[in-house]
């Protein structure tokens, strides 16, 4: 399925994760400051689009879209918006977690207002990846990312079943109000997740960094 790779500019200080390989229908748009990892990554966009306050670089690009600092949208759903011009329903969004918290909740936000619309759309980060599902069904294959969670983004997601999970759920309601869902294992070869009615919030992660500490 053709995808389209956006890249913003939230800080990443390790791109060695990044593995992007465009086919020809494929695209690749860089949300202001996402030109800098974007670079990093070795990966050449095809499309620049921003205010670019926060790209200090001077752009030398052909095909650029500018927009005024005063908008209503983030760089990002303006990138996200350019790319449903262009064909595009499902992505795959680097750069987008990790730095301004409120960024982050915007672009969650802005999962659930795409997957209405039938736009499919990944988040990813070195050790997280953050996507939506409504009112279907989805398997989470055993990988390096060792825990899902699941959180109702909308006021409560109906008939929440989990199957070959670590704690299993059976027809369940799941709130936006408690977090019931978080830091799940696949305990066999693969999970299967599904929701009868709702939006649920599916974040798959891998172990914290061997300093680190995980904790909730």
């Amino acid at each position: 399925m053709k995808t389209c790779y956006i890249f913003g500019a939230a800080p990443t200080p390790e791109v060695s994760w990044i593995h992007v390989a465009p086919d020809e229908e494929d695209a690749v748009i860089c949300a202001d400051g996402g030109y800098q990892l974007a670079r990093r990554a070795g990966i050449k966009p095809d499309w620049l689009v921003g205010d670019f306050d926060s790209n200090r670089e001077t752009v030398d690009f052909d095909q650029v879209i500018r927009v005024k600092p005063e908008k209503d949208d983030t760089d990002i759903y303006l990138a996200v918006s350019h790319g449903r011009k262009l064909g595009y329903t499902r992505f795959v969004i680097y750069g987008a977690l990790g730095g301004r918290f409120d960024h982050s909740i915007a672009n969650v936000q802005m999962l659930k207002g795409m997957i209405k619309e039938g736009i499919q759309i990944t988040l990813l980060d070195a050790q997280n990846e953050v996507t939506a599902m409504m009112d279907t069904s989805i398997e989470i294959p055993k990988s390096d990312f060792r825990y899902f969670s699941l959180f109702s983004l909308t006021e409560v997601c109906e008939g929440v079943t989990i199957k070959g999970g670590a704690y299993p759920l059976t027809d369940y309601t799941l709130t936006s109000d408690f977090p019931l869902g978080v830091s799940n294992e696949v305990a066999e070869e693969k999970a299967a997740v599904s929701v009868k009615k709702g939006i649920l919030l599916v974040i798959r992660s891998k172990d914290a960094h061997p300093n680190e500490k995980n904790s909730i």
